[in-house]
C-alpha cells in the first residue's frame, strides 16, 4: 500500500539502506587514504606496507584520530599537530575521490546484485535493488569477489593517476603483475570476467568449442593487448602519457576489449572538456596558448567508472553495433 513507505519497518530498512552505502564510501576513503602513501612511497623505493605514518616534515607519528580519510585534515585545519607545517590539500581530496568512485561502484554493484553487470553473467540475480537484507541473509561470494577486482582495478588506476600527476615512472613489475595476474584469473574462474571476447553470432563458429576458461582468458587477453595496442597509438600520436597504455591494458583485463573502446572514447570526451574549460579559463585571464589535448589516467579513472556503473547498457549497445556489422558484411 502507499503509506507502508513510511511505517517504522521502512524507515529502519532506509537507514539500513544509507548505513550501508556510506559504509562503502567509508571503505573508499581509506583506499584514497592508503594510495596517498603509495604515491609518496613508491618513488622513495620505500615500504608501502611496513612503518607508520609520519609528518614529512618535523617526523613524528601521524596519530590515528588525525588519519581519518578527510576528517581528520579537517580536524586538523590542514595543519601538522606537531609543527603546523601546512597539510596539502590534495591529501584529502584524493580521498574524498576515492571514497565517491570506489564507493559509487562497491555500493551498486553490491546492493544491485550486479544487475549492472552485462547480460548473460553467471552473478546477477535478476533485480534491480536488492539490498542490505540480501546482502546479509544470502550473500553471492562470485558477486563480492567480483566488486572486489574492481574495487583493486580503480585503486590501480588511481594510483597510477598520482604517479603520473608527479611525473613519476611506473614500476614495471606493476604493469607486468596486471598482465600476468587478469588472463590467470579468468582462467581459473571464468565468472571473474563476465564480458566475451565476440559476440554469440561470431562465437558458434571457429570458437565455439572453447570451455567456459578458455573463452574468459581470452577475453581478459585479448582486453589486455587491445588496451596496450591503443594506448600506444594514442601516445605515439601525442595524446597521451607513458601510463596510458598500462591503463587502457589494465580495463581491457578486467571488462575486455570492447570496454577499452569505450572507456577511450568517454575519456577522449572528458579530456576535450576540461581542455576546452581550461583554455576558457587562460583567455579570460588574458593569457595565450593551446592547452594540450592529452588523454590522462585522470580521464581514464573517471570513464572507467561510469563504464563499470553503465557496463550493462554499454555493452548492449557495442553488442548490438557489433553484430549488425557482422550481419551487414556476411549477407
Amino acid at each position: 500500500m502507499p503509506w507502508e513507505a513510511f511505517t517504522v519497518e521502512s524507515f529502519g530498512q532506509s537507514l539500513a539502506e544509507v548505513a550501508a552505502v556510506v559504509f562503502f564510501f567509508v571503505v573508499g576513503g581509506n583506499i584514497g587514504s592508503f594510495l596517498n602513501v603509495v604515491a609518496h612511497r613508491v618513488p622513495l623505493g620505500m615500504s608501502v606496507v611496513f612503518g607508520g605514518s609520519r609528518c614529512p616534515a618535523c617526523g613524528q607519528a601521524i596519530r590515528p584520530r588525525d588519519n581519518l580519510p578527510v576528517l581528520g585534515w579537517l580536524l586538523l585545519r590542514g595543519r601538522c599537530r606537531d609543527c603546523l607545517v601546512p597539510i596539502p590539500v590534495r591529501y584529502p581530496f584524493v580521498e574524498a575521490v576515492a571514497a565517491v568512485l570506489i564507493g559509487s561502484v562497491a555500493a551498486v554493484e553490491i546492493l544491485s546484485g550486479g544487475y549492472t553487470l552485462p547480460l548473460g553473467n553467471e552473478v546477477a540475480q535478476g533485480r534491480w535493488w536488492r539490498g542490505v537484507d540480501e546482502l546479509l541473509f544470502h550473500p553471492n561470494g562470485r558477486l563480492l569477489a567480483i566488486c572486489l577486482l574492481h574495487v583493486t582495478g580503480l585503486a590501480t588506476l588511481l594510483a597510477w593517476a598520482l604517479l603520473e600527476y608527479d611525473q613519476q615512472r611506473l614500476p614495471r613489475r606493476w604493469s607486468v603483475l596486471v598482465g600476468l595476474t587478469l588472463p590467470v584469473l579468468s582462467l581459473l574462474w571464468p565468472w571473474l570476467q563476465p564480458a566475451v571476447a565476440v559476440p554469440p553470432v561470431v562465437l558458434e563458429g571457429a570458437l565455439g568449442s572453447l570451455s567456459p576458461g578458455q573463452a574468459a582468458g581470452l577475453t581478459s587477453l585479448l582486453g589486455l593487448l587491445a588496451g596496450w595496442l591503443l594506448g600506444s597509438l594514442l601516445r605515439a600520436a601525442g595524446y597521451a602519457g607513458p601510463f596510458l597504455a598500462g591503463g587502457l591494458a589494465l580495463v581491457g583485463g578486467l571488462c575486455g576489449w570492447q570496454a577499452v573502446m569505450t572507456v577511450s572514447l568517454i575519456g577522449l570526451f572528458l579530456s576535450c572538456c576540461r581542455c576546452g574549460g581550461a583554455s576558457i579559463c587562460r583567455r579570460t585571464a588574458g593569457r595565450t596558448g593551446i592547452h594540450a589535448r592529452r588523454l590522462t589516467m585522470v580521464d581514464v579513472l573517471v570513464a572507467f567508472t561510469l563504464q563499470l556503473l553503465g557496463w550493462r547498457w554499454l555493452a548492449a549497445g557495442t553488442g548490438k553495433l557489433i553484430s549488425e556489422a557482422v550481419a551487414a558484411v556476411t549477407s
